[in-house]
Formats: C-alpha cells, structure tokens, sequence
C-alpha cells in the first residue's frame, strides 16, 4: 500500500526551519506555563507531548528524504537529554520537561520512535505515519491526565490504572477508526474491526510499559499491527479481535487470582496474543498451561499468594520463547514449538522448586528438586503432546523434554545464591531465563538427535 502526498512545502530547509520555529514556539509556550504556574508539571509534559506530536503528524507531507527527519528529532532528542541530565539546563528550563517526581526517559524515546516510524513508512501510506502517532500524541496524553485525575483503580505494582486505561482505549479507537474510514483502502467493517482491535492491544502494550517506554511501544506496535491488519479480511480480522478480547477478559478475571501485578499481567497477554498471531494456536497453549498450573507448585500461603511478579519476571520467561518464536517464524518450521514449549516447562520448574525449597526447609532439596520437574513436564508437555498429536516423533520429543527442563532447573539451582530465598531482583530473572534458553536448546538438540536416529 503507497500514496505518495504532495509536499506542502517544496524548499527542505524551509520546511526543516518551519518545524524548528514551530517546535521553538511551543516549548517557550509550554515554558512560560511551568514558570508561572499555570499547569501542573504533568499538565505541562502532556503539552509538550501533545504539541510535539501535532507538528511530527506533518512530516509524511514536509519531507521525502529521511535526513530532514534525522536531523529534526535528533536535535529534539539532544535539547530533551541536556535539559534532563545537565543540571544548570535542568534548574532554568527542567520544570517543563522533567517536573514531575517519576523515573521517565518518555521525552528521549518520543523522537527516537519518530525517526524509526518515519524510516519504516518512507514510500508507504502515510495512514501508516500518522495513525501510530495520532495515538501517541492523543491517546497517550489522555490516558496519563485522566489516570492523574480520575484515576482510582491503580494497578497493582505499578504507577498506572484502569480509568487510565479506558480512556486510553477510547481515544485510540477514534485515532484509527476515524483516519481509516476518510483515508483508509479498507472497508467500514474492516475499519471497525481493525479500529478495536488495535485499540486493545495498544493500550495492552501502554499499560505494561514503564519508564517512558510507551512512547516507543506504541508508535513502533501500532505501526507493525496496522500493516498487517490492512491487508486481512473481515473474517480474519473478527478472528483476531476475539482472541484480543478474550485476552482482555482473561486479565479481568484472573487479576485477583495470580501473583502477577497488572502491568504484567498486560504484558503477558499481549506476548500470548503475539504468539497466537505469528504461529497459531498450539503456541497459546504453553504460556497458558503455565499460568494456569503455576500454582500447583506453589504452596497456598499468604506469602505466596501476593501479586509480587513484575514485568521483568515476565521479560524473563518470554525472551527464550521470544527467540524461538521469531524463528519458527522466520524459516516457517512448527517443530520448533518443542524448544518454545520447554522454556515454559524449565520456567515452571524453576518457579516450582524455588517455591518448595522456601517453604519446606526440612525437606531434602533433590526430592523437591525433582518433584518441580516432573510437574512442570507434565503441566507442559502432555498437552504439547495432544495438541502435536501421538506419533513417534512426539513421542520422542516429549521422552527428551523431561532431562532438558531437569537441566534447566539444574543450572538455576546451582547457580543461584540461596535457593530456599530467592530474590525478586535482576540477578535472578537473568539466571532463570539463560537456564530457561540453555534447557529449550538441550531439548531441540536431543531432539535433532533423535530424529535422524529414526529415519
């Protein structure tokens, strides 16, 4: 899909200085109202946001080459990095940009995702530009104002909440819905279905950012969703909203019941939504047998029943599963959903032992070690089995899974300080999650091994 528009300025450098002068005249104003009062420091942040991506929205109709657009954002982004980090620039002109009390490279990210936006949709639809950053620049700076204002359900381990959400969600679906049915070279359903459905997963990847990440996340998600929705039909795409939806369902209902915080738990069911998209529906079933069967080896305490599962821990059990979804992908090969399936089995062993060993001090370890094993197989692989099919093969696989996920647990056992009080800290996420990827790749060695022994 392209269509090239007609530039509203033919002189780059007029068009380039155009920007500048606009950009200039925004900060100075949102400067102005920090300096007195005016707005409060988010308030201020939201303009500045909200201004920047109003200009940005013109750059499909100023520039044809990429450079203009290098030089504009990168210049952005080294004003945004002095004021935030030089402290003579942070105390005459922080107020505006760094006012308020939180941890965000937000205002470094924004025009990093820009130019990397920009790059992607040069000779494309420009609907492919200005969708993605319509929902930054209005969906975002809604969420964040009604989140600070009316924002009473805060999510649980994070800084957000559901009102935030919502609004969110609203707002992103006019961003798309409205620019596809004026624009768009799809249909009214299409545009409906795709409408929502991006909405959903957008505010999914909003609500599981953190730092200012959500600034790259949306526009970069927002852009790779529409591409490929554009181009499905209306059956395809009612597939696609149902899966979303019942994803977003399964977060409500299960919010209370799982020892993932909110952010997470977004975070996981768009990665699930993800896997179901490239690969299918036997790739869903891992992740869901996991968080389903996860408390099967966790002893019900008051301890171990607190929503103490941050997105690192779901970045952890997901980069392997990542990994090896995006190259089943790549080369178009299912068996590769063995090696994806043991990520999950080594994780929930390794979640399982760790649990026991806590809270059983009495209990020899090799015993709970083992027991972690032998569930976590069970919990994983069988249903890998059924949804694969018995065959030999199968068979084989699911024989050779059962030393790779002891392995995995193996290593993290060894390799962490205290087994029986294990940390919620980086140190542990990055030893479970080599030990997650040094298991799936022992079992689809063992694996290849296997098969040429069979044929």
């Amino acid at each position: 899909m392209s269509e090239t528009p007609p530039l509203l300025i033919e002189n780059t450098w007029l068009a380039i200085a155009a920007c500048l002068g606009g950009f200039l005249l925004l900060f100075a104003v949102v400067q102005g109202c920090a300096r007195f009062g005016l707005v409060a420091p988010e308030g201020t942040r939201k303009m500045l946001h909200a201004g920047s991506g109003a200009l940005t929205l013109a750059f499909p109709f100023l520039f044809r080459s990429a450079w203009p657009v290098l030089l504009l954002t990168s210049a952005t982004a080294l004003l945004m990095a002095a004021i935030k980090f030089l402290p003579q620039l942070r105390a005459r002109l922080g107020p505006a940009v760094v006012g308020v009390q939180r941890s965000t490279l937000g205002e470094l990210y924004f025009p990093l995702s820009v130019a990397v936006l920009f790059l992607l949709t040069r000779g494309e639809h420009p609907l492919l530009f200005i969708v993605p950053i319509l929902v930054l620049t209005l969906a975002d700076a809604t969420c964040a104002l009604v989140g600070v204002r009316y924002g009473l359900t805060r999510y649980e381990g994070g800084s957000k909440s559901l009102e935030g959400s919502v609004a969110f969600a609203v707002v992103a679906f006019l961003c798309v819905h409205v620019p596809l049915l004026l624009w768009g070279p799809v249909g009214r359903a299409e545009s409906l279905l795709i409408s929502a459905t991006l909405a959903l997963l957008v505010m999914l990847l909003e609500g599981s950012a953190w730092r200012g990440l959500d600034n790259l996340f949306i526009p970069l998600g927002g852009y790779f969703l529409l591409s490929v929705y554009l181009a499905l039909d209306v059956s395809q795409l009612l597939a696609r909203f149902a899966v979303t939806l019942a994803l977003v369902i399964l977060i409500v209902v299960a919010r209370r019941s799982t020892t993932l915080e909110d952010d997470s738990l977004l975070a996981g069911a768009f990665l699930c939504y993800v896997a179901w998209a490239l690969m299918g529906w036997r790739w869903l079933v891992p992740p869901l047998v996991v968080f389903v069967g996860y408390k099967w080896l966790s002893p019900v305490t008051i301890d171990n029943s607190r929503r103490m599962h941050g997105v690192p821990a779901v970045l952890s059990v997901w980069g392997a599963a990542v990994a090896w979804l995006a190259l089943a992908r790549a080369l178009g090969d299912e068996s590769m959903l063995l090696p994806y399936s043991l990520v999950f089995a080594a994780h929930l062993a390794m979640f399982g032992v760790s649990r026991l060993a806590h809270q059983y001090p009495e209990r020899p370890f090799p015993r709970l070690l083992w027991r972690a094993i032998v569930v976590s197989w069970c919990i994983v692989i069988i249903p890998y089995l059924i949804s694969v099919g018995f065959d030999m093969l199968s068979v084989v696989a699911a024989a050779v899974a059962l030393p790779a996920v002891a392995f995995g647990a193996w290593i993290f056992a060894r390799l962490q300080p205290d087994i029986r009080d294990t940390q919620q800290d980086t140190l542990r996420w990055s030893l479970q999650a080599g030990a997650a990827g040094i298991a799936s790749l022992a079992g689809w060695f063992g694996l290849l091994a296997a098969a040429r022994g069979i044929q």
